[in-house]
């Protein structure tokens, strides 16, 4: 956030340059509108940018804004408008917190020390609606265009905050004054903790001095705890005044619609003199620190060479001995290995030698065996053959026989089946002459005559198959036949002629 040393405020053509003005200059706090109009043509509308509070005018008049429940407030809600010409913004005041800087000079401290302390102030319009946000109300931004204005709060800001820091500066002494600053809420707690903590008490408590190494003096200098408890209390006491400086400005000033949201003080210079005194003190204590470490630096690197130089000899003296010791060593291996050598090479060629003698042991042992192997198999050979021939003559004279006796046994065989079969074959003609007679006798068309003995019967016969004509034949015409068919056959002398039907193709002589 930008500070400012003054609040001004400006005049602007429209609403629309609000943004930018207000932007470009963070001393503008309210915005006056001159000549709206950017035509000759009246507009029934307007609008209010976000991020301001604005004041409406009909006819140069305060007009109040109606919401939809009848309520009446002073400032309108940013966004389009719809009203006649006349209806215009006239103010417009920014929502935005404020930092206001002011340096007091001359304040005097408890011990008469002439000081320069710049303070900032944060701070706001309470413009708000009360319902969103608690203690504000929009009537304050009416008071403070029409009444308090930019200018009389920037007066009346550099008069309280003067008075405020002077009684503020004279209630401390020069060394505690760069205590007063703001902390934030948790580094004042974390200073709290450290003031009222339970070691804190304890060496408060304590009527004996503490002492320090001398190194934590090098370092750190002649303090001691309680000169760090000393600092976290002023720390303490400018976090407390500050918040009390909030608190008394906000009592005066929020009747004028103006809240105070933080006090800050920025930076606070003591005399040249002064200053000097505190740098010197605190450059002697550094210079004594560093006169220090830079003796015990030089008596370090002194005892450094000295202990280099010692190591180095020794070092020196170490590998020299070790060098002949190698050389011994070194003749003494040499020594064993040419020892290890020579019982290599005997090894060796005890070890070619008996190789040799056994080679030649196995290749005779290999040959005899090779041998008898063979003699073996051949033997082996021979008897197999011979076997399997007596063996072949053996199976031959075996079938030869069960062939003989097969043989045998089919002559034998069809000796008996001879008779049966003709006697078969009698009996099968039976049957086939039994079945045709059996058809012969069942035929309604056969007729038998006799070709000798009966020739009148026969020629009668033939013409009654002629002439088939029922309506020729009489009642007793085929008891007739039948007796003159009787007849011919009786006579056993004559042959018989079967006709089946009337054709000639189907007659059977007997």
């Amino acid at each position: 956030m930008q500070g400012t040393s003054t609040l001004s405020s400006v005049d602007i053509r429209s609403a629309g340059e609000a943004n930018v003005v207000f932007g470009s200059d963070t001393s503008v706090m309210v915005a006056r509108i001159r000549n709206p109009r950017c035509c000759r043509f009246p507009v029934f509308w307007f609008t209010v940018p976000d991020g301001f509070y604005a004041l409406v005018t009909r006819h140069g008049a305060h007009e109040p804004y109606t919401d939809g429940n009848g309520r009446k407030f002073p400032v309108w809600p940013s966004g389009l408008h719809v009203g006649p010409p006349w209806l215009k913004v006239s103010h417009l005041v920014t929502k935005q917190s404020m930092m206001f800087n002011t340096e007091i000079k001359g304040c005097k401290t408890k011990d008469n020390v002439t000081v320069l302390i710049e303070v900032s102030i944060v701070l706001r319009v309470m413009g708000d609606n009360p319902e969103e946000r608690p203690g504000d109300d929009p009537q304050n931004v009416y008071k403070f265009v029409h009444e308090v204005t930019p200018i009389g709060l920037q007066a009346q800001l550099k008069d309280a905050q003067a008075e405020a820091v002077r009684t503020l500066a004279r209630s401390v002494y020069h060394t505690e004054v760069f205590g007063l600053r703001n902390v934030s809420h948790s580094e004042l707690e974390g200073v709290q903790e450290k003031l009222f903590s339970t070691e804190a008490l304890e060496r408060g408590l304590l009527t004996c001095e503490e002492t320090k190494e001398q190194e934590q003096k090098d370092t750190e200098g002649e303090h001691d705890y309680y000169d760090s408890l000393e600092a976290n209390f002023n720390v303490e006491t400018g976090a407390s005044v500050t918040e009390a400086m909030r608190v008394r400005l906000n009592r005066q000033f929020n009747k004028q619609g103006i809240e105070i949201l933080d006090v800050i003080i920025k930076n606070i210079k003591l005399p040249e003199t002064i200053q000097s005194q505190m740098s010197q003190k605190t450059m002697v204590i550094s210079q004594n620190a560093m006169q220090r470490m830079q003796q015990k630096h030089d008596m370090l690197g002194l005892i450094h060479e000295e202990e280099i130089k010692t190591l180095n000899q020794t070092h020196s003296e170490q590998r020299k001995e070790l060098l002949e010791d190698g050389k011994f060593e070194c003749i003494i291996e040499d020594i064993k290995l040419q020892t290890v050598h020579a019982e290599g090479d005997r090894r060796i060629k005890a070890i070619e030698t008996q190789m040799s003698i056994d080679v030649e042991l196995v290749q005779v042992e290999s040959n005899l065996t090779v041998q008898r192997i063979q003699d073996e198999t051949k033997l082996e050979t021979e008897r197999i053959r011979e076997q399997s021939v007596a063996d072949s003559e053996i199976e031959l004279a075996k079938a030869r026989a069960d062939v003989d006796m097969i043989l045998a046994t089919i002559f034998e065989a069809e000796g008996i089946a001879a008779p049966l079969n003709r006697r078969l074959n009698d009996h099968t003609t039976e049957l086939l002459r039994l079945k045709a007679q059996y058809a012969l006798a069942t035929n309604d068309q056969l007729v038998v005559i006799g070709t000798e003995g009966g020739k009148a019967a026969n020629t009668l016969l033939q013409a009654n198959a002629v002439f088939n004509d029922p309506s020729i034949l009489h009642n007793g015409q085929k008891s007739q036949d039948s007796t003159l068919a009787h007849l011919a056959v009786a006579s056993g002398v004559g042959d018989l002629r079967i006709i089946v039907g009337s054709s000639d193709s189907n007659n059977i002589h007997f």
